[in-house]
Parts: structure tokens; sequence; C-alpha cells
């Protein structure tokens, strides 16, 4: 199966490059994706979290969010982690996402796609 490949980079206070290297399904959902960049870092995926669309200047973009924010009052616009796929949102080649995980500790992730694979590793 195809995958597309992130370079998730850990964004510190320390200037300290982490990096980790992502392949996910190019069915993947943001969900999958979250799940994969969480366990990269072995944060427990605990806390809530927002997927931000970005470009080049790593600007916040369209909101992706983990959970349904809107408490069934409204029809919600905020795409869902879980409904949305990740392909629907791949505008350019080098399409940059931000994932800020824990909004009391803003753990920042800037998320780079780098590659498409033909073959995704098997489980």
């Amino acid at each position: 199966m195809a995958g597309l490949k992130f370079r998730v980079l850990l964004d510190s206070k320390e200037n300290v490059e982490v990096f980790r290297d992502v392949v996910v399904p190019d069915t993947a959902t943001f969900s999958d994706l979250y799940n994969v960049c969480i366990e990269a870092f072995a944060f427990k995926g605990d806390q809530m979290a927002s997927f931000y669309m970005s470009n080049d200047e790593w600007d916040k973009g369209q909101e992706i969010t983990l959970e349904d924010m809107s408490f069934g009052d409204e029809e919600s616009t905020t795409p869902v982690m879980a409904k949305t796929a990740v392909r629907d949102f791949i505008e350019e080649p080098d399409q940059k996402i931000i994932l800020v995980y824990d909004f009391i500790k803003m753990w920042i992730f800037l998320l780079e796609l780098v590659g498409y694979e033909k073959e995704t590793p098997a489980k």
C-alpha cells in the first residue's frame, strides 16, 4: 500500500533538533497521523491536540481537532481528525502541518511531507 512520508520535528526551547520520519498509508486519517507522531516521540496521547495546515512560514491555517468541540449545539465546520483524510488536505509537494499537543505545555510538532512511498512498511 502506498504511503505519505513526513519528517516530524519536535520544536523545543533548547533549540535541539529532534525529529522522526514517519510513514502513513495514503488512506490515513489525521487520527492515524496523530497516533504515529505521538508514538514516535513516546508521548502518552492523553492530551487534547489539533493539527493546523501550514505554509512555508509555518503560519497556522485550517484547524483539524482531535475531538468534536461543537458540544452538539450546532453543526461544526471544524474537521475532526478521525473523520478527515490527510490526503484531502495535501496541497503542496512539501506540505507543512503543525501539530499542537497538550494546550497547557504547548508541545509543537512541525510536519513536512518529504516523500511518497510506493509501499508502506508492514506492521
